[in-house]
């Protein structure tokens, strides 16, 4: 998670730079939102080219992480329905039916 991390500290420094540049250039003109809205569109931009690298990297790691939930989860169930099939006098686990 520490390379997520960084990365998204990465776009939010990015992001910061491009809001005081246009608040700087059009702050007194326009309002703030506006400004926002466009440091947003910039760093969209900035940050696919300059922290692509990052980003793939971050992508992955956060990628690994879930798989690793994942399997944890898949090996919780895998247990629990091991628990379930050992109890003796009991055919099979299905919810009961209702009539309908």
């Amino acid at each position: 998670m520490r390379t997520f991390l960084i990365y998204s500290l990465l776009r939010a420094a990015v992001f910061a730079g491009c809001f005081g540049v246009l608040y700087v250039l059009f702050g007194s003109q326009v309002s703030v939102w506006l400004v926002a809205m466009l440091a947003i569109v910039f760093t969209a931009g900035l940050s696919w080219l300059l922290l692509r690298q990052r980003g793939a990297e971050a992508g992955a790691e956060l990628s690994k992480a879930f798989r690793k939930v994942q399997h944890r989860i898949d090996e919780s169930a895998r247990k629990e329905d091991e628990a379930l099939d050992a109890q003796p006098g009991e055919e099979a686990h299905q919810p009961p039916r209702r009539e309908v």
